[in-house]
């Protein structure tokens, strides 16, 4: 009886440690022929800004780490006092309704356009934050509202 339990639990062990020495593909990372990882660059997110005259602006981002077709999120964020500390100093907080879903092209590039007043550009010198967040790449720019 002793041998059998020493016996299953040698094999329990042995199988345990088996799989803890395999390879686990936790995140889908490109490789080269040797094994070694592909960097394909940096992501860039550009804009041609938002004057008072303008209704909307549009954002331009190249995310060379994605994939096309990659479903990706945009968000809003400005420096807001949080409702949870009525008397606390300014965070950069997102706004609310500003997530909208944008989809990568073949390119590797997608836009978004925000109104004003959706962004929450008001008075000129108003700043906002937009970032791109995805399961591949992510973005981020800071626009201000110009004269």
């Amino acid at each position: 009886m002793k041998t059998k339990n020493i016996l299953s639990i040698s094999l329990i062990a042995s199988f345990i440690l088996m799989m803890g020495c395999t390879p686990q593909p936790y995140f889908d990372i490109p490789l080269d022929e040797n094994g070694d990882v592909i960097f394909n660059g940096i992501s860039e997110v550009t804009s041609t800004g938002v004057t008072v005259a303008d209704n909307d602006f549009t954002i331009n981002a190249y995310f060379p780490n994605a994939k096309s077709g990659d479903a990706m999120e945009s968000e809003v964020l400005k420096n807001q006092v949080p409702s949870w500390d009525p008397g606390g100093a300014l965070q950069l907080l997102p706004l609310d309704g500003t997530i909208k879903s944008i989809t990568v092209g073949s390119d590797l590039k997608t836009s978004v356009t925000y109104t004003k007043a959706e962004a929450g550009l008001v008075n000129v010198g108003d700043v906002i934050t937009v970032v791109f967040s995805g399961a591949t790449d992510s973005g981020i720019i800071k626009i201000t509202l110009e004269e």
